[in-house]
């Protein structure tokens, strides 16, 4: 799946995937037009035929795609060398808003693959969802002292991961109704208001 795109210039491919992701957001998948996939990306309906086969692997990339893209970038960007969990998932929220500025229709894709979906769900459903590293967020290299002497710091881990989950759920859920738009700025400040809280219950 990863080499369907592997030689074309990145600047094109961005279109292609902003394109098809506009348009897979907006139509059901069998309403989805590649006419208005290639108009919008400025190419051919033979090339964008040639790089996928099919509009349904090119639905299965733009899946591969929503897990690669945040996984690469959380990898390669985030700063494993702080052991603060919190300030951790902080770096994690930018890089994400980073990621959403450069795609701005994976969001609404995200909602419309995720739709319903809880996160342990969206593990289970998706072979491709990063487990291991979704793991690593919030073991790898913690400076597990930063925490409060009395306190079980495994639970209080707990506590951090299921706070970030169901914030992003109840967050997703709010968009598909229409209670709230999304909104980058919006979302990092919600986000910093919890970390904040879960910093002064939990550290010393």
């Amino acid at each position: 799946m990863e080499d369907l795109l592997k030689n074309v210039e990145l600047e094109k491919r961005d279109r292609i995937l902003n394109s098809a992701m506009k348009e897979f957001s907006k139509n059901t998948f069998q309403k989805a037009s590649t006419n208005k996939i290639v108009e919008d990306a400025g190419i051919s309906k033979g090339l964008l035929f040639h790089y996928f086969g099919n509009k349904e692997k090119l639905y299965k990339y733009l899946e591969f795609f929503t897990f690669k893209v945040m996984t690469d970038e959380i990898k390669n960007e985030l700063d494993w060398d702080n052991q603060d969990i919190l300030v951790r998932l902080k770096g994690i929220s930018m890089i994400k808003l980073k990621v959403f500025q450069k795609y701005p229709y994976l969001t609404d894709f995200s909602l419309l693959l995720f739709k319903d979906s809880t996160v342990e769900e969206i593990m289970h459903k998706y072979p491709d969802f990063p487990l291991k590293l979704y793991s690593q967020v919030y073991t790898h290299n913690i400076d597990y002292s930063l925490f409060k002497e009395e306190l079980d710091v495994e639970k209080a881990l707990d506590i951090i991961k299921w706070t970030m989950e169901k914030f992003s759920d109840e967050f997703r859920k709010d968009i598909e109704i229409g209670v709230t738009k999304f909104d980058n700025q919006l979302v990092e400040k919600e986000i910093f208001k919890y970390i904040d809280m879960l910093k002064e219950c939990f550290y010393r």
